[in-house]
């Protein structure tokens, strides 16, 4: 006995199947900007942030960067929240919106991004001298944040380092979390304190004389 004629799939089947390859592809993606994001590490100490070596070495500002946002535009309030001193949205010392593009920071989240010292606002000398607009290694840091509001105050959702590699594009290897916990550490040291627990010694290659 023979068994039933296969017919050929139709135009409605091979669409069907397109949309479901589709939909799989958006979920396989979305899976991936999750755990991406999952997976991105937060740093609670010193030893943490020199294991990480964001703004590590010579001519890099993140260090110092990090150390006066810590100092200068965050107040941690009595229930733990980190109280902007400056409104972002004012692009107070170069803040501006971090677009996001890549999807290395939650979707849902308005950020923004400081630490560009090709327009660096106000920030002080100590971190812009090592600056050169000729050296892309000495303008890679940023400092990005995420904004909510409380009646009048802004507060820092979170806070992350990231590693500016240019035309616009971020290392997700190389953007971490930094916990409230680690900010108050930060803000109990002085900068020559903070920069010689952190700071990787910069070996030199010395040529001898003849």
């Amino acid at each position: 006995m023979l068994g039933p004629s296969l017919s050929p799939p139709t135009d409605r089947d091979m669409n069907n199947k397109r949309s479901a390859c589709a939909t799989q592809t958006q979920i396989l993606h979305s899976a991936r900007i999750r755990h991406m994001m999952v997976r991105l590490r937060k740093l609670n100490e010193l030893a943490h942030l020199r294991e990480t070596r964001f703004g590590q070495l010579y001519p890099r500002h993140g260090l110092s960067l990090l150390w006066w946002f810590a100092h200068e535009c965050v107040e941690i309030d009595d229930d733990g929240k980190m109280i902007a001193q400056y409104d972002p949205e004012h692009r107070d010392f170069g803040f501006h919106p971090f677009h996001n593009s890549e999807g290395i920071l939650p979707k849902t989240d308005q950020h923004y991004e400081m630490g560009n010292l090709h327009h660096p606002g106000a920030l002080p000398h100590f971190v812009t001298r090592n600056y050169d607009s000729d050296v892309r290694e000495s303008n890679a840091d940023r400092i990005v944040v995420s904004v909510n509001s409380i009646w009048n105050d802004k507060y820092f959702k979170k806070i992350y380092v990231t590693h500016h590699l240019g035309q616009g594009r971020f290392d997700e290897k190389s953007t971490f979390r930094i916990s409230q916990g680690f900010i108050k550490i930060i803000q109990k040291m002085d900068w020559s304190d903070f920069i010689g627990e952190v700071k990787i010694q910069q070996q030199r290659n010395w040529c001898g004389r003849r």
